[in-house]
């Protein structure tokens, strides 16, 4: 478990405020060239989040901005993926009957609160009467719709479940991830730590600073990102635009890191730091470029580094589990909460079948996943 004790302010930043209006007048699309969701706005603890709306979703949607495609689509994804045959052949019919309790809900019709279109979305440590007023808020704005909050995790909101739970949302496993404190030094005496810390300072891969990117460079950055993260993952994967792309240079909202070799753009970070924590929504690399540049190796070892430097606890997110454990990370069970209490009853109960499928099988698979 990371202890995480520590007051942090729970206002979005300016670049918060700007994301915001540029999805509130142009959509998820603005943003994402994979879902067309519309964006509101709810009040929370005096401050304006992110609401995005599914209307159906399809096979191309992310995963970040539909339910449906991050339960089922993804996964069956992965597990054509990752699983050996047998496996993955054992997985379909679970996958297929999950799918059915979720089409005759309310999954495609979702307000998924506080989403920021982002694979891990970072709150404060919001108190049970904020969430409170927060639902009732939601519930008149959005009467018709199912509510969700995604990235639930006791290991980076210590009471927000045990909150939710209280208000009578209910919890569904979303994600195996993996948390790490940057500032045990046990950490960095790990072999594995020292020797990407030692390759990330080879000069032989140039390390560009936020400072030093180009607005020439964007259209190379998005290509390492799509390249690993559309092209070798999952369509369903968030595909930032190049307007998001132009926007965290400009404003930092994410701040960009590039590798460069042999005088063109090889690596792309992009790291989000709110409310005590550093993640990456944002990673890629050319998967054409040499494996003896490390340039995945560089990239993870930016971030803990970052992570150190800014006195942050660092979100791996999910995926690679044997190379983030390796590296300081603890596996840890991510929640997606839902709140159905003022939907029809056969819409709810629906859900809940949904919700016992996803308890019963979905730890097993991401742990393997993991």
């Amino acid at each position: 478990m990371i202890a995480n004790d520590t007051p942090f302010t729970s206002a979005p930043t300016l670049a918060d405020r700007l994301w915001l209006g540029g999805a509130l007048a142009h959509g998820a699309s603005h943003w994402l060239a994979n879902s067309k969701a519309p964006v509101w706005s709810c009040p929370i603890d005096a401050h304006e989040w992110p609401v995005t709306l599914s209307n159906g979703s399809t096979h191309h949607d992310s995963y970040v901005a539909s339910l449906r495609s991050a339960w089922v689509r993804y996964a069956s994804d992965e597990a054509r993926r990752l699983l050996p045959r047998w496996q993955a052949a054992l997985a379909r019919p679970a996958l297929a009957a999950l799918d059915l309790a979720w089409a005759r809900g309310a999954v495609d019709h979702a307000a998924i609160a506080g989403n920021a279109l982002v694979s891990t979305n970072l709150y404060p440590n919001w108190q049970r009467d904020t969430l409170a007023t927060a639902t009732d808020h939601l519930v008149d704005q959005h009467p018709h719709r199912l509510l969700a909050l995604r990235n639930v995790c006791t290991g980076v909101n210590p009471h927000l479940a045990e909150h939710l739970q209280a208000l009578g949302w209910h919890l569904v496993p979303a994600r195996q991830v993996y948390l790490c404190d940057p500032a045990q030094p046990a950490l960095w005496r790990h072999n594995h730590v020292k020797r990407d810390q030692r390759l990330l300072d080879n000069a032989d891969v140039e390390l560009v600073g936020p400072e030093g990117i180009r607005p020439d460079d964007l259209p190379a950055l998005r290509h390492c990102f799509r390249q690993l993260f559309i092209g070798k993952h999952s369509v369903l994967n968030p595909d930032f635009t190049d307007t998001f792309f132009r926007f965290c240079l400009d404003s930092g909202w994410l701040a960009l890191w590039m590798l460069r070799a042999e005088g063109r753009p090889v690596g792309v970070l992009g790291l989000y730091a709110r409310h005590g924590w550093l993640t990456t929504p944002l990673i890629g690399y050319d998967t054409q470029a040499p494996a003896s540049w490390g340039l995945y190796r560089r990239l993870m070892a930016l971030l803990l580094r970052q992570a150190r430097e800014q006195g942050l606890k660092l979100h791996y997110s999910s995926g690679a589990g044997d190379f983030k454990t390796h590296r300081g990370g603890l596996p840890a069970m991510e929640y997606t909460a839902l709140y159905d209490r003022h939907l029809a009853l056969p819409v709810r109960l629906r859900h809940r079948v949904g919700a016992r499928l996803m308890a019963r099988h979905a730890p097993g698979l991401l742990a393997a996943n993991g």
